[in-house]
């Protein structure tokens, strides 16, 4: 029998009142299934933690490159102090600033310190380099290298700066620190031309955007202080640590699209609002990979 001839007869039958009576009652009195939120939150918890622990084990394997071929010394950071109080240097370059500087005359340079002739307290530079010298047996030490001085924190004495050793030792330490970065500037023009941009679609194509998206502004204040929290750490403390920053950057990401999919119902609204996401998490994991 064909398919239009099946549907025409199914079409002639007579309705069951009884049934759909039945059936409408099931529907309606049956009560409607919360939503559990605690359910909801703990499977955030999980991924965020697995997402955390994995981008640890990324980063943090201690892989100690470009090693010294000789002597103790296994590994050289350095951070480019311009003014800012305290020591602030690291020996994971996992941090925003720490550069890798092992080469050879570094190395000879703090293989052959007690050599140096020691010097009287000359004065502070406002620029200089925080280097750690980490040896292979674990033990660290913190120089403060600059033009007039280098100063071991440690054993509070002085030698002569580089102006005194070959300039390969500055031109090094220039090399590490001035690659190729991504200005800060250029998230907050970037941020601002997405908004921008995404306003003119939804004006041009008359889209309403919904008036609130619950949680959506607490969501975003607490990120606001966090980030406020971090640049003032940033500023008073030291450098950022990259897998920390990567963990916040994805959880903003996952967060605010995981609102705005719960309560927008129009695919437009919700296709321009994952791409704004996206580049933002992008843009911000641009700056993060190149500080």
């Amino acid at each position: 029998m064909k398919l239009d001839d099946r549907l025409k007869q199914l079409n002639e039958l007579p309705q069951n009142e009884a049934l759909k009576k039945s059936i409408y009652q099931n529907i309606y009195k049956k009560p409607v299934r919360k939503r559990n939120t605690l359910k909801t939150f703990r499977e955030i918890g999980v991924m965020a933690t697995i997402c955390f622990i994995g981008l640890f084990l990324l980063f943090t394997s201690d892989n100690l490159k470009n090693q010294a071929a000789s002597g103790e010394i296994a590994k050289i950071t350095s951070y480019e102090n311009n003014g800012e109080k305290g020591f602030r240097g690291r020996t994971s370059t996992l941090f925003i600033g720490v550069e890798n500087v092992t080469t050879a005359e570094m190395v000879t340079l703090f293989e052959n310190i007690s050599e140096l002739p020691a010097v009287m307290a000359p004065p502070k530079s406002d620029v200089h380099y925080d280097i750690i010298v980490l040896y292979k047996n674990g033990e660290q030490r913190k120089f403060e290298l600059a033009w007039n001085y280098l100063y071991d924190v440690k054993n509070d004495a002085y030698y002569p700066g580089y102006e005194q050793y070959p300039s390969a030792i500055l031109s090094d330490l220039e090399n590490s620190h001035d690659r190729l970065q991504f200005p800060p500037i250029f998230i907050g023009l970037g941020i601002l031309v997405m908004i921008m941009l995404t306003s003119s679609y939804y004006s041009r194509r008359q889209i309403e955007q919904p008036k609130k998206i619950r949680g959506l502004g607490i969501v975003i204040t607490i990120y606001m202080i966090v980030v406020a929290s971090i640049g003032s750490y940033y500023f008073m403390i030291g450098p950022l640590y990259k897998p920390l920053l990567l963990l916040l950057l994805f959880g903003y990401g996952f967060s605010i699209w995981w609102l705005i999919k719960k309560e927008v119902t129009n695919l437009n609204i919700l296709k321009v609002e994952k791409y704004k996401i996206l580049f933002i998490v992008l843009w911000f994991l641009i700056w993060i990979v190149m500080a």
